[in-house]
């Protein structure tokens, strides 16, 4: 299996080669910033879920996802991930660097998500971390702003943060970016030990969310089908890597 998810990593991982505007302890650090603000509001307001059965089923499967990222990728052999459920997050999940997750806790009770579905949406998040993408948004403001108007890290995410039309158009570049951490996240999952068809019944609960979209080209996902076929052609491709590596002769 390892093997398969290797030769998956190399084939989807390419933008990690890409060259970054900022070191990457310094653009680390500016995310795990923006990711502990979110933290201390959630503690200030009170909306880190306080479920202990739930909390327990997110950190089993953080761990399960962490240790697949770690068994493919050396660079995290030794990290420890977090995933923390919140409130009225906004958003269904987010990545930070430094190996933080943070979750919608409404949005995970309002699917009744499975473990295998919960893994699949770490895995994913997991795959943002290991494409480096938080670094690709700094990259791309330096560029745009020029790196005289955002010479840190910091003051690029700042900026990025303050104006709506920044993430406008940076977002041809971040659907690009959720296909392959679609892609790479299956990858990761696959290798998590998951039951991949269970994981699949979350793209259908996504599709009917979508009725509920007003706009859906401001979305920097694909639809939940595209991306639900998507997926599980990574899933067919290594579950045939896997059945050739295991009928050759011992």
């Amino acid at each position: 299996m390892k093997a398969g998810v290797a030769v998956m990593l190399l084939l989807v991982n390419g933008a990690c080669l890409a060259q970054a505007a900022y070191p990457e302890t310094e653009a680390v650090a500016a995310w795990r910033g923006l990711a502990a603000s979110y933290v201390r509001k959630a503690l200030r307001d009170q909306t880190l879920d306080r479920d202990p059965a739930l909390n327990a089923r997110v950190d089993a499967t953080m761990a399960a996802v962490g240790a697949a990222v770690a068994r493919v990728d050396p660079r995290f052999a030794r990290s420890a991930w977090t995933a923390l459920l919140i409130e009225d997050f906004g958003r269904g999940a987010a990545a930070f660097p430094g190996e933080i997750i943070l979750m919608d806790a409404k949005f995970v009770r309002a699917l009744q998500l499975n473990d295998d579905e919960l893994a699949l949406i770490l895995s994913h998040e997991a795959a943002h971390i290991l494409a480096g993408h938080a670094s690709a948004k700094l990259s791309f403001m330096a560029d745009h702003l020029g790196k005289e108007k955002v010479p840190t890290a910091r003051t690029a995410l700042l900026e990025y943060l303050t104006l709506d039309s920044y993430a406008a158009a940076f977002q041809a570049t971040e659907r690009l970016q959720e296909r392959e951490a679609d892609r790479l996240g299956a990858a990761i999952f696959f290798a998590s030990g998951y039951d991949p068809q269970q994981a699949l019944l979350l793209f259908d609960k996504l599709a009917g969310l979508e009725t509920h979209k007003v706009a859906r080209d401001t979305d920097s996902h694909d639809a939940a089908m595209v991306r639900k076929q998507a997926v599980s052609q990574v899933f067919g491709e290594l579950q045939r890597i896997h059945a050739q590596g295991s009928s050759k002769p011992r």
